[in-house]
């Protein structure tokens, strides 16, 4: 019987006080009898919902059947290394139609169709418990015809392979396979979020497997899926086999499953609907990555970062290259060496962005070398570049002197980068 949350148990209590009976169903079932905490909990009761949303004001009403109860909150950490989530449990209530065992016929999967009220005898009518013990993913209705009904579904059988390590039953995969293309058609954020919460999961190398295995590749990534060259299926193969090494942080292991694309990484970043910031992270990686592979001196390294733009880009792309070093067994001597370089910088407080420079654009107007705010502020920009060879050259008058030669040649503005031999 599966350990019950406090905020579980009390709503059980509670309706059962009243005279109502409640069952706990779904994938909360599977998850708790595998020793996961699960966060999300279907419960079934016979309590109407006007009774049960008096009980319970601080619903929310999901349609005339159902309340979700909220008890999480979202987390923010400053440590990179654990991604930022909410922490709790959700509780949908449902007023079940006719008796518990007819509502079980929602479920798609036996490990699911499982009712439990620690009170009350298991309902259990297609032997689900079994297939939980032996991690074994096996369907409860027509399950071809529901994919057809509703594609998502394909993504969310393979939740229980990502998260819990389960098998499929070679009918299941055969299903899938041959229904692979249904995919493409289910809602794209829909299946970003299905994704990005698989590819997080204890057991995502497994997952990947079966994704490019069953052909579902192309639902992920659009047309691109289909095979590439033996670079490419190398890279995907060996990340398969490691990405479980990696911290459970679903932007960096998205990050390198799509570098494995190489140069169809752009069209598959872009098939689904990532949030904007996302979008530009992934979309840079593929540039950067190279780039601070050989950033590896002081003026290199305080370029790149001033390329990425700010400390969270650095960071991020700091990261995925460790977790690169990692699946694919790079050697570490660069990310090691980098990592004191970086260390001095900060230590001495090197300049690296605009805003740690002497002047703003405002100066480089008062100094009277441009009237054009948008010219202030593009020569202003340039100069991170000067002071990136040489600190000492953070000066009030050096740098204003830098930017009257920058305003006078453009020649010498785009070359500023360039140390001259003599």
């Amino acid at each position: 019987m599966i350990k019950l949350p406090k905020e579980i148990q009390q709503i059980m209590n509670k309706l059962t006080a009243a005279g109502y009976d409640v069952y706990c169903a779904g994938q909360c079932i599977t998850a708790g009898e595998i020793g996961e905490e699960p966060q999300d909990w279907d419960l079934y009761t016979d309590c109407p919902q006007k009774e049960f949303r008096e009980m319970f004001p601080d619903g929310e009403a999901l349609g005339a059947r159902t309340t979700r109860l909220d008890h999480t909150e979202y987390v923010e950490y400053d440590d990179l290394n654990i991604a930022d989530q909410y922490e709790g449990i959700i509780a949908d209530v449902v007023t079940m139609k006719g008796t518990m065992e007819e509502q079980l016929d929602v479920y798609d999967f036996t490990c699911e169709a499982i009712a439990q009220n620690p009170q009350k005898p298991l309902i259990d009518p297609h032997g689900g418990m079994a297939d939980i013990r032996k991690k074994l993913l096996r369907p409860a209705g027509d399950i071809e015809e529901r994919f057809r009904k509703s594609p998502i579904k394909i993504l969310r059988a393979l939740r229980y392979v990502g998260l819990y390590g389960f098998d499929l039953t070679r009918e299941l995969s055969e299903i899938i396979a041959r229904n692979a293309d249904l995919l493409k058609q289910a809602d794209k954020e829909e299946v970003l979020y299905e994704f990005a919460l698989i590819i997080n999961g204890n057991h995502a190398g497994k997952f990947l497997k079966m994704l490019k295995g069953l052909g579902l590749l192309p639902g992920i990534i659009g047309d691109e899926g289909q095979a590439g060259d033996r670079r490419e299926r190398s890279d995907y193969d060996i990340l398969s086999d490691n990405i479980d090494r990696i911290k459970h942080i679903p932007l960096r292991r998205m990050g390198l499953f799509y570098i494995c694309f190489d140069h169809r990484y752009k069209k598959a970043v872009q098939y689904l609907p990532h949030e904007e910031l996302d979008m530009e992270y992934l979309l840079d990686a593929k540039k950067f990555l190279p780039k601070l592979y050989f950033s590896a001196d002081e003026t290199s390294l305080k370029r790149f970062i001033y390329k990425c733009g700010d400390w969270d880009k650095y960071n991020f792309m700091d990261k995925l290259s460790k977790a690169q070093v990692i699946v694919y067994d790079y050697n570490n001597m660069r990310i090691t060496g980098r990592d004191e370089v970086l260390k001095k910088v900060l230590h001495e407080r090197q300049p690296i962005f605009a805003e740690d420079l002497r002047i703003d654009a405002d100066d480089i107007i008062e100094a009277g070398i441009t009237d054009d705010p948008e010219r202030a502020d593009e020569l202003w920009h340039m100069l991170p570049d000067v002071v990136h060879e040489d600190p000492a050259l953070n000066d009030r008058e050096k740098l204003l002197k830098f930017a009257k030669k920058f305003h006078k040649s453009r020649f010498r503005a785009a070359f500023r980068e360039v140390k001259w031999l003599r």
